[in-house]
C-alpha cells in the first residue's frame, strides 16, 4: 500500500464483497485477493465484482467505469495497421532495398557508417511511403 501511495494510486472497493474466485473443488475456497489500483483523482470510484458473467471461467470479472477528464487529447501518429496491404507493402519495400545494398565493403568504420545510413534511408523511405497518419482524441 506504501508503494501505491508513493505512486499516486488508491486501492479501489468493489460495491459488494463476493468472491471473485469459484472453485470447482469442494472445500475449497471461493475467494481471492484482488486490487485495484486507480489514480488519485479516481479515489471515490468503485468496482463491481460480476459472478453471473464469470462461465465458462472460475473468475468473476471486476469492472470499473473510469470518468474521462474533460481535458481535450489530441495527438496524431504514424501507423502501420497489423496484417494490412500497407505492412506488407512496408516489408517488402525494406526487404528489396536490403537487397539492393552492398554489405560487402566494411573496411573502415566510414564505411560501416554509410551502411548504416543506407539502411536508415531504405527503413525511412519504407515507412513514409507506407505509412498512414491517424488522430487520436479524447
Amino acid at each position: 500500500m506504501d508503494l501505491a501511495d508513493s505512486l499516486g494510486l488508491v486501492r479501489s472497493l468493489p460495491e459488494l464483497s463476493v468472491p471473485t474466485h469459484y472453485s470447482d473443488t469442494d472445500g475449497h475456497a471461493n475467494s481471492v485477493i484482488d486490487l485495484i489500483f486507480l489514480d488519485m483523482s479516481c479515489a471515490q470510484v468503485l468496482h463491481c465484482i460480476e459472478p453471473n458473467l464469470r462461465r465458462p471461467s472460475d473468475h468473476a470479472p471486476l469492472l470499473v467505469d473510469l470518468p474521462i477528464s474533460s481535458e481535450n487529447i489530441r495527438f496524431s501518429r504514424k501507423v502501420l495497421k497489423c496484417n494490412s496491404d500497407e505492412e506488407n507493402d512496408f516489408l517488402s519495400s525494406v526487404t528489396l532495398g536490403l537487397r539492393a545494398l552492398n554489405f560487402s565493403r566494411l573496411d573502415s568504420a566510414d564505411d560501416l557508417d554509410l551502411l548504416f545510413k543506407a539502411i536508415s534511408r531504405v527503413i525511412s523511405n519504407a515507412w513514409e511511403a507506407n505509412a498512414r497518419n491517424i488522430t487520436v482524441t479524447t
